[in-house]
């Protein structure tokens, strides 16, 4: 039984190092070639769960960590690109829906409909684009008068906000983050107790505006009581 155990950790953690290698592009585009890899590793990583072959299934997932990184690298060629992903297809072209393209993208109607509502258009009409991205996701790009207003529409200027860096995350300090804004823990503390917070563990959230040095906490609820 502890056999098993050991190599369902071992094949957990040796999987999860293989997909970090694959790098985050992986996970969130989830490209064709992605999403083939993904199940393959999935494949591999199962066998010795259910065989005794360890070692031959950590030599396949290594021959397809490899093959995944080339195709990765070719894929930055713009030919072998677009061989691997294939192009952009335009779903709707000024409020008029390209049915042609539908069929070909294996999109019904009812989805794309479905999409258009859940991003905030229930109208065709208010839809100057809507493209199926290679990856598989749908951009969808508003007429101009179906969009929200913006402060450049209203001739306003916006203020720099600044980037809001995390300094405390479920009562762990964000050391890089906290050397990023240039300061240490007792600068810290000292903003905690500003707040009448003592106790890092009592914040789930805590984060900087770096434009303001404002800093803003959440504090767990049994802490506001």
């Amino acid at each position: 039984m502890l056999v098993i155990i050991l190599k369902i950790l071992m094949m957990f953690i040796t999987t999860i190092a293989l997909m970090r290698m694959m790098g985050k592009a992986s996970i969130v585009q989830l490209t064709p070639y992605d999403l083939v890899a993904t199940f393959i590793i999935a494949t591999i990583a199962a066998e010795p769960l259910i065989t005794t072959k360890f070692i031959p299934a950590l030599f396949r997932l290594a021959i397809v960590i490899i093959f995944y990184i080339i195709l990765a690298k070719l894929s930055l060629h713009q030919t072998i690109n677009k061989l691997l992903l294939g192009s952009p297809t335009i779903l709707v072209r000024r409020g008029e829906i390209i049915e042609d393209n539908l069929e070909k993208s294996h999109v019904s109607l009812r989805q794309l409909l479905s999409i258009l509502r859940t991003s905030g258009y229930s109208k065709i009409t208010e839809i100057e684009f809507a493209i199926l991205e290679p990856t598989g996701s749908i951009s969808i790009i508003p007429r101009p008068a179906a969009r929200p207003a913006t402060l450049s529409d209203l001739d306003i200027d916006g203020e720099y906000e600044g980037l809001p860096l995390a300094l405390i995350i479920d009562g762990t300090i964000q050391q890089k983050n906290l050397k990023l804004v240039k300061q240490d823990e007792r600068w810290l503390k000292n903003k905690l107790k500003e707040k009448n917070v003592t106790n890092i563990k009592d914040v789930i959230y805590a984060f900087i505006d770096s434009h303001s040095n404002k800093v803003y906490l959440n504090l767990r609820n049994k802490s506001k009581k």
